[in-house]
């Protein structure tokens, strides 16, 4: 069963079951598959990762028994089953069923296990209906997908329960609408369910490949399924994926001509190559704490001509001019990229984050030159994170606000992926 693509999903989903919703967002391995079943095994991982509620609350439906309250190989076995019926076309029922039931008999020790997870998903297969062009968010009977249809249940499987059938927790869903209002929430939730294009730019002086759709934001183009994103960067060499949210955080220091810039938390280089552009007489020194961003890190050096600081490097120690603080944060800006942070959008998180950003910030502050410019950025869109982040800098760190912008994510399911772009926060401040 190892080479099975559906076997091998159904180990990793099995692995992190009861530790959900702490699931891993490390891509899956498919070292021993062909192109075709890795390609079938990713797709059936990542819509399990972005719907397991949705997913879960349907086989409860199914099952009359929560779905966290079953074994492991079941829970997985169900999941991976589930994902294939409701979110994957072209895949015939029976063979969905078939392959579920089999892999339990090889791995379960439980002799009705299989009679189990085969009436309940045959009794998904009679209660799913007909596949509509448009779901609607709080039809119960809706189940929706990332392209705008849904499937139109025959039972009312979401019955008082919008979160689950958007794919969040009843408390995710409840703080969303307190942040942001029903409305917005609704917005940013649907948003969600979307799988988000791949969107690439390049330096202002050259023009982006004619393989690639232009983007409703000059500058910005969207890479179609059908093209080679290898091949793609291999013909285009200063080509850099990169969503106009992210884009546009820099925006807000392109009046200003820093001689030195540190991009703290640089991550595996986006901003940096940016800023390279944007400056390309500065220093530019970058630090990442994370290994195997900063080896991606590390390999764009010697072409931008980045100065990166390892832990076994000094510094940096010298003040700079200009900081970019690209922090990490909640993702709520870009829960469709990142579906798992969905999962974890509570109070306690977010208290923790913010406290982790004020460190961060603090270090920032530290190697800031005295009237140089400090840029705060996140891919979230909770004040928490953001305006309250940058009232904190002024108030008690002495820095003044220079400007500041917030951007809601933007694209829904079944909309144009020319207009997408993400959600995300930047704040230009200024030490006295």
């Amino acid at each position: 069963m190892e080479s099975d693509p559906r076997g091998v999903v159904t180990q990793r989903i099995a692995s992190q079951f009861k530790r959900f919703p702490s699931i891993d967002p490390t891509p899956l391995l498919v070292d021993e598959l062909d192109s075709r079943d890795a390609g079938l095994a990713r797709a059936i991982d990542h819509a399990i990762h972005r719907r397991w509620y949705s997913l879960s609350t349907v086989i409860a439906h199914a099952s009359s028994r929560k779905l966290h309250k079953l074994d492991a190989p079941v829970g997985a076995v169900l999941l991976v089953a589930t994902a294939q019926l409701l979110l994957l076309d072209r895949i015939p029922d029976h063979a969905v069923i078939h392959g579920a039931v089999e892999w339990i008999k090889s791995t379960s020790e439980r002799p009705r296990a299989a009679s189990f997870v085969n009436a309940v998903l045959r009794k998904i297969t009679r209660f799913r209906g007909e596949k509509i062009s448009n779901g609607i968010a709080g039809n119960p009977e809706h189940f929706l997908r990332g392209d705008g249809s849904s499937w139109q249940f025959t039972e009312s499987v979401f019955d008082d329960d919008i979160a689950t059938q958007l794919g969040f927790s009843i408390k995710s869903w409840a703080r969303m609408v307190e942040e942001f209002g029903h409305d917005s929430a609704l917005n940013i939730a649907l948003n969600s369910l979307v799988e988000p294009p791949i969107i690439v730019t390049c330096p202002h002086e050259q023009s982006l490949p004619d393989t690639v759709l232009p983007h409703s934001i000059d500058g910005f183009g969207v890479v179609p399924h059908e093209v080679s994103l290898s091949n793609l960067f291999d013909t285009s060499k200063n080509l850099r994926v990169q969503d106009p949210t992210s884009a546009k955080s820099l925006a807000l220091a392109s009046s200003l001509n820093p001689q030195r810039i540190l991009d703290l938390c640089a991550g595996r280089g986006t901003k940096t190559k940016q800023l390279r552009s944007m400056f390309p007489d500065a220093m530019i020194g970058a630090t990442e704490p994370n290994e195997i961003r900063r080896a991606s890190l590390l390999e764009l050096a010697d072409e931008y001509s980045i100065e990166v600081f390892t832990p076994e490097t000094t510094g940096p120690t010298e003040p700079f001019d200009l900081v970019l603080v690209d922090v990490p944060c909640s993702n709520s800006g870009v829960f469709a990229r990142r579906p798992e942070a969905k999962y974890r959008y509570n109070k306690k998180h977010i208290d923790s984050v913010v406290e982790l950003q004020r460190t961060i910030l603090g270090e920032a502050i530290e190697v800031l030159q005295s009237r140089g410019h400090l840029l705060y950025a996140t891919c979230s869109i909770d004040d928490y994170e953001n305006e309250a982040q940058a009232n904190w800098l002024s108030d008690k760190k002495n820095l003044y606000g220079c400007d500041q912008i917030r951007t809601l994510p933007f694209g829904k399911p079944g909309s144009d992926p020319t207009s997408w772009h993400d959600g995300g926060y930047a704040a230009l401040l200024q030490a006295t």
